[in-house]
């Protein structure tokens, strides 16, 4: 064995026993007490999640088992547990000016990634009553489910070309993917055009973008990686508000090609200045074009990201629902152009807010069950308001506002979820193959929904109940996930 494998060993063996000492956590995972003792910061192991942690990798967590009932490794010290946050032998430098300008980066970045999905509804909309207004609605829904499919399946390939190659290769040729896609869409009058440029161009632009803006964030933050991620994903719903505003502004005054073409000039703005700004950090890993390789099927012997996969597949489809057909619903229900395209940019608005604050919260209280409670509001939302009042414009607006904050937090919170349970070196794989298989769900999904749209006022009401059940079943998922790692602990920090 060579001088620098020993010391790699020994070092790995190490330094997490004297994070452990100053109050670190090297696992990676923060479970801790919201009862009158949370005050002092500490790891709690669950008997039955031992195992999971072994197959994920966590190293160095200190095992007391002294009664073989009870395993728990208590932190002497918070105040150092809340400057560094430890998994395995890696510390995150938690903040400073580079990490902090990796985020403004991908902010940068996921306004025109991010930002292109949450402003689709304008796009369907206008085509659905324009070029392609002799199409059924479930026909229309291929173009934007395709879309989103590569987006999400190509990000599953992306992953492992991040963690080996860093993100300057995949977000420059994802960028020129994208901003030509988008540019083509101007000249498309017919199906197949949209089908090709906006479906097959622009989506693969789209899974190459995605992985790169969220996972460069998990390179410099793992404690404050809710905190630092809602931050950045405001970007996507910054893009939300701003391309509908465009769009429908300009419809009328320019036509159709000119409006796209303006967002994808403001697109291919956002993305160069996202490339300038990115930074890697962590050590490349070693890769092989192998399958097994791009799609990382160990991580399905975890039963905790299984089950947040699963949650993830139904929650995706539940957000795409909610922006895709919104704005056409409020146009069913004979709303006037203007407030259909203003409820759009509503519910974009209020998920700049749903993108930060449940992250800060996320950090404090648990990012499962943030998301847990953030997912039980959306289907209460849609149940409670869409479905019995969204005929009204009252009705409507107050939906806008109170689901917006939920798809906000749900498409910042999932990834943050996915880093808590495996190491930062392989967070690109992991993002990535969570995405892979959520892509399946878009894909099907969308049209799928769209098929469900009946004739008259009352004719989206079975999307509507469909897309409700979608977030009762993420709600199950993630609660089954949670358990794989806490048992029944309600009060435990997850």
């Amino acid at each position: 064995m060579s001088v620098t494998n020993t010391y790699s060993l020994v070092e790995e063996i190490i330094v997490p026993e004297k994070a452990r000492q100053r109050g670190g956590n090297p696992s990676g995972i923060e479970l801790s007490s919201f009862g009158k003792d949370a005050t002092t910061s500490s790891t709690v192991v669950h008997e039955s999640s031992v195992n999971n942690l072994l197959s994920a990798n966590i190293v160095g967590t200190t095992v007391n088992n002294n009664n073989n009932n009870n395993n728990t490794t208590t932190s002497s010290d918070s105040e150092s547990t809340s400057r560094v946050y430890q998994e395995d032998s890696e510390v995150f430098p938690e903040g400073g000016l580079t990490a902090w300008r990796v985020v403004l980066g991908s902010f940068f970045g996921l306004i025109a990634v991010l930002g292109f999905i949450n402003s689709i509804g304008a796009v369907q909309a206008y085509i659905s009553s324009h070029q392609l207004e002799s199409m059924s609605e479930s026909q229309i829904s291929w173009i934007f489910s395709v879309f989103i499919f590569l987006g999400y399946v190509l990000s599953g390939f992306a992953g492992p070309v991040f963690d080996a190659f860093g993100p300057y290769h995949l977000t420059i040729l994802g960028t020129g993917f994208f901003i030509v896609g988008i540019m083509m869409v101007s000249l498309s009058t017919t199906y197949y055009q949209f089908f090709l440029s906006l479906g097959v161009c622009s989506g693969i632009g789209l899974g190459m973008l995605m992985t790169p803006m969220v996972a460069i964030v998990g390179h410099w933050f793992n404690y404050k990686r809710g905190t630092a991620l809602g931050a950045a994903t405001i970007g996507g719903s910054l893009g939300g508000v701003i391309f509908p505003l465009i769009l429908r502004s300009l419809y009328a005054s320019v036509g159709f090609a000119w409006a796209i073409r303006v967002v994808g000039f403001l697109c291919l703005f956002v993305l160069t200045l996202a490339i300038v700004l990115m930074k890697p950090r962590l050590e490349r890993t070693d890769f092989q074009f192998k399958f097994e390789n791009i799609i990382d099927f160990k991580s399905l012997s975890d039963w905790r990201f299984v089950w947040l996969t699963l949650a993830n597949f139904l929650g995706e489809l539940a957000v795409v629902n909610g922006v895709t057909f919104l704005t056409s619903y409020a146009l069913r229900q004979g709303k006037t152009e203007t407030l259909s395209y203003t409820l759009l940019t509503l519910l974009n608005t209020m998920g700049m807010l749903g993108r930060w604050l449940p992250g800060v919260v996320a950090d404090r209280v648990g990012r499962f069950n943030t998301l847990i409670f953030i997912c039980i509001m959306a289907f209460i939302t849609i149940f409670a308001i869409w479905l019995p009042f969204g005929h009204s414009t009252a009705g409507l607006i107050v939906f806008s506002i109170l689901h917006g904050f939920c798809n906000g937090a749900v498409l910042s919170l999932a990834p943050v979820c996915c880093g808590q349970i495996c190491k930062a070196r392989d967070y690109g794989k992991r993002y990535g193959t969570m995405f892979f298989f959520t892509s399946f769900g878009v894909l099907l999904g969308v049209p799928l929904s769209g098929a469900l749209i009946k004739s008259g006022p009352n004719g989206y009401n079975n999307l509507i109940i469909f897309t409700g059940s979608l977030y009762i079943g993420t709600t199950i998922f993630l609660v089954l996930s949670r358990y794989c790692m806490v048992g029944v602990k309600v009060l435990a920090k997850v």
